[in-house]
């Protein structure tokens, strides 16, 4: 976002009674709306944030907002008012961050890093193990990028995507790589890659019947009872052939084992 002006106004639409404003010991608004249970907070901000350095220092107090409050939406523009130094939100939560990831691949993509920790807290906030609905993450996504995705599909195909990583390893979190076993050591490269392989095939069957048994499960069927095979294959970005015969193979399983 260009933004021409000599400082950034941020808007931030928050739900609850505004009481938030002192428990995170944030600064005098400089413009303070209500309406029913919600209100709207700006702060002019010192800078225009032209950088890549700085704007991602926005983004990052941003998210802290998110993390503390019911941030209902946000928004940037520029202001001619006297501005403030970002320093002054340092009461808000902090994204605490690893880098100690080496399964996940994803380059410099900074939007899937903010999504991704952002669960991670959501995981340490609740607990392991413990099931984090994915409406949270898409808020937080939409509240904070939806100004900087390029369409809104898109930007939802990468929370899914990265609430599904989590969900398939029941909402833990990876610290370190884990050690080869002896016998993977003395694999041959094609034993290795049948290994790869089955492991995949496992953790895309599981994922298939998390989403057909889960708590959204509903959302997936038809009018008729059936299941929408083109929406589960969407969430779970798998293709429709796959999607359909692991259904297939769980429902004759628990057909056997009744």
């Amino acid at each position: 976002m260009k933004l021409y002006n000599k400082n950034t106004k941020l808007s931030i639409t928050i739900q609850g009674d505004g009481s938030e404003i002192f428990d995170y010991s944030l600064p005098q608004p400089h413009n303070y709306f209500r309406n029913d249970n919600r209100y709207t907070i700006e702060y002019a901000l010192n800078g225009y944030f032209s950088t890549k350095a700085s704007y991602d220092y926005l983004n990052d107090i941003i998210a802290r907002f998110t993390l503390s409050m019911k941030v209902l939406d946000t928004k940037i523009s520029s202001s001619n008012d006297d501005g403030i130094e970002l320093a002054h939100f340092q009461g808000l939560k902090s994204i605490v961050r690893h880098k100690n990831y080496e399964s996940i691949d994803v380059g410099l993509d900074n939007i899937f890093y903010a999504i991704k920790y952002y669960i991670e807290d959501l995981i340490r906030e609740s607990g392991e193990g413990n099931l984090i609905a994915y409406s949270l993450v898409e808020s937080f996504a939409f509240a904070r990028f939806i100004d900087r995705a390029k369409d809104k599909s898109t930007l939802r195909a990468k929370c899914r995507n990265t609430w599904n990583w989590y969900e398939t390893r029941d909402w833990t979190i990876p610290t370190r790589k884990r050690k080869l076993t002896d016998e993977e050591l003395t694999m041959t490269r094609s034993e290795n890659a049948k290994r790869v392989n089955q492991q995949r095939i496992d953790k895309n069957k599981k994922a298939v019947i998390n989403c057909i048994t889960g708590l959204y499960a509903n959302e997936l069927k038809k009018k008729s009872g059936a299941w929408h095979i083109g929406k589960i294959a969407e969430r779970l970005a798998m293709n429709r052939e796959t999607v359909s015969k692991y259904i297939k193979e769980y429902n004759d399983e628990t057909a056997t084992a009744k």
